[in-house]
């Protein structure tokens, strides 16, 4: 038998609604996407990562933290990692260094004020960065970013 090891990261993005909403897609059927996989989807995982003992991260955007606490919470209780995903899952590129600011303090007071936490990693919503978002990861005290 042999001895090798492998480290496995494995990661969520838990957008539900904020990903359609942010492309302007409001109408019930994208909507429901999204609530389907709040209310069903990330349960699942959850009782399945819990099944084999595995923890994972699961970056999350500050409106998500707000419509779903309960879900954070469950998350946090069974010993997951919670990274910031923005506010409202809007890429990075189409803002002013402003609003890109805003869009990470937004998310920040969320995870803090439902979940109690400040973050250490984040993840864009567009698997992408701006010019200027490495500026703002150290502004925020972010020890890693996991677009790349």
């Amino acid at each position: 038998m042999s001895s090798a090891r492998c480290t496995v990261l494995l990661t969520f993005d838990f957008d539900a609604e904020s990903s359609k909403e942010a492309r302007g897609l409001i109408s019930p059927t994208p909507i429901s996407q999204g609530q389907y996989g709040a209310r069903v989807g990330v349960p699942r995982i959850l009782k399945l990562l819990a099944r084999y003992n595995i923890h994972a991260t699961f970056f999350v955007p500050g409106v998500t933290v707000e419509r779903y606490p309960d879900i954070i919470e469950q998350m946090l209780a069974g010993g997951h990692e919670i990274g910031h995903h923005g506010y409202t899952h809007i890429s990075p590129l189409k803002l002013s260094y402003e609003e890109e600011r805003e869009q990470l303090a937004k998310g920040m007071d969320a995870l803090q004020r439902v979940a109690g936490i400040r973050p250490k990693g984040y993840r864009s919503p567009a698997w992408d960065l701006s010019n200027h978002s490495i500026e703002l990861f150290k502004e925020f005290g972010f020890a890693y970013e996991s677009s790349l």
